[in-house]
């Protein structure tokens, strides 16, 4: 809208968004400070935590020992482990210094263990000295480490507390900021809001005016406001409305023209389909009547030309008055096979090869079978007509997609010409010199009552193909 443009409150919305801006570099930098000391807190418990573990692995370790257990193996691998685990965690140049020395007395601790003797006199004496190294050179730094820890954890402890407290007012003064933002960006958004109301209500007499004979006159005058607009977009309403049923009264009209046209051009296409035929009826019977007799030729031209007569109405009546679907579960491979059959003697004479690619198992689909069945007669037919010189003609059954069913009929003749491509399913389209053009209409027609489609599309290798998909029984 234009309204909102920058004139009307560009200061207005820099201010707002500096205010945001320095809201958002406020929260980045408290939170980034919350997120600095609650790591190095964590990090001071996991060292407090390992040196403990190591603590209190050496405190059993020597309490063994003093009660002269001498199978403290599994011990000694438990204290390297945990050695490990400290050095991980040792971090700061102190931790690292009393977990060098803590390695190097446990290290001096067993060389010591393993020069105690088995059994004799001096057993007891080199125990003692082993024990007195792991308590004086590993264990006492142990301790020490454990207690730099926890004075880094109350020291980590009070820093976060404070960082607390600065995020608590940093969050209290974003509030306050936020909300002097969105009353300084609102206040803005409001007066552009109030201005775009004004100029709209402008557009919308406008365009009122347009769609009335008589334009009123335009005149800007107070604020802008919901309740003027509401009137203004009701005054067009009306307008529009009025339009939209005098347009919807035209629009009936011209269909109505269009379905005359349709029936006057129904009426021509029979007249001309009918007249060829009558008009050599007219000439036999004539030729009869001054010979005083019809011969038998004769006699076969005109049962011909009746039945091409008869053809030619019916054809008219399925497009006029299409027969009411009996749908039942029919199956396929049977009717493509009949109709395969009816057309064979058509097909050898025209030297046609017909191939029939049917699946294994039986495939059923929910439809009238003998309006399928004439589906398949017209699609195949015109597959023979386009091809007079021979050919191969396939006729392909495979599932397709959400438990549907696809019929394909491909010929290898020409192939359909561009122009006709788009005008296929249109009535009277036709590019043969007899054709009526209704046939594919009724096909198509028969197909989408089906709840089916009817499609057609030319073959890479040259020739056409129609496919019908039909919901399986």
């Amino acid at each position: 809208m234009s309204g909102f443009r920058l004139r009307y409150f560009g200061p207005v919305a820099l201010i707002a968004l500096c205010l945001v801006t320095l809201c958002s570099v406020t929260a980045v930098s408290l939170l980034h400070q919350q997120a600095t000391v609650t790591q190095v807190l964590r990090e001071n418990l996991d060292s407090r935590r390992a040196a403990v573990e190591l603590k209190e692995c050496l405190t059993d370790l020597i309490a063994l020992e003093n009660a002269r257990v001498e199978s403290v193996a599994v011990l000694h691998e438990r204290v390297r482990v945990l050695l490990a685990a400290v050095r991980v965690v040792a971090d700061q140049p102190e931790e690292q210094r009393l977990h060098g020395q803590i390695a190097d007395g446990f290290a001096d601790y067993l060389r010591q263990w393993q020069t105690v003797p088995a059994a004799g006199p001096g057993h007891d004496a080199a125990r003692g000295e082993a024990t007195r190294l792991l308590d004086a050179d590993v264990l006492r730094p142990c301790r020490e480490f454990e207690q730099y820890n926890a004075r880094r954890i109350e020291a980590s402890a009070v820093t976060h507390e404070r960082a607390l407290g600065r995020l608590a007012w940093g969050m209290a003064g974003i509030g306050g900021l936020g909300g002097v933002a969105g009353l300084v960006l609102g206040y803005g958004v409001a007066r552009g809001l109030s201005r775009s109301i004004r100029r709209l209500r402008v557009q919308l007499r406008d365009a009122a005016g347009k769609l009335g004979p008589d334009p009123p006159e335009i005149v800007l005058t107070g604020e802008g406001d919901f309740q003027g607009l509401h009137d203004e977009v009701d005054r067009l309403s009306g307008r529009i409305e009025g339009m939209v049923a005098a347009l919807q009264q035209r629009e009936h009209e011209v269909l109505r023209a269009e379905q005359l046209a349709a029936v006057g051009q129904l009426a021509a296409g029979v007249g001309h389909e009918l007249r060829n035929p009558l008009t050599a009826i007219k000439m036999l019977v004539q030729s009869g009547i001054e010979d005083g007799v019809l011969p038998a030729d004769d006699l076969r031209v005109i049962d011909g030309e009746v039945r091409r007569m008869e053809r030619s109405l019916q054809t008219f009546l399925d497009f006029a008055r299409p027969p009411k679907a009996e749908r039942r579960p029919t199956p396929l491979a049977p009717l493509v096979q009949g109709v395969s059959e009816l057309l064979r003697g058509r097909a050898d004479k025209q030297q046609v090869t017909v191939r029939l690619d049917l699946p294994p198992a039986g495939v059923t689909v929910v439809a009238d079978g003998e309006q399928v069945r004439q589906v398949l007669v017209n699609l195949m037919l015109n597959a023979l007509d386009a091809m007079p010189a021979g050919g191969t003609l396939t006729v392909a059954v495979r599932p397709a997609k959400s438990g549907r069913v696809e019929i394909e009929v491909a010929d290898t003749g020409p192939g359909i010409a561009r122009d006709m491509l788009p005008r296929l399913f249109e009535p009277f389209a036709s590019s043969k010199d007899t054709g009526l053009g209704l046939g594919l209409v009724i096909c198509k027609r028969i197909v989408e009552d089906h709840g089916g489609t009817l499609g057609a599309a030319n073959r890479r290798g040259g020739g056409a193909s129609f496919f019908v998909t039909l919901n399986s029984g």
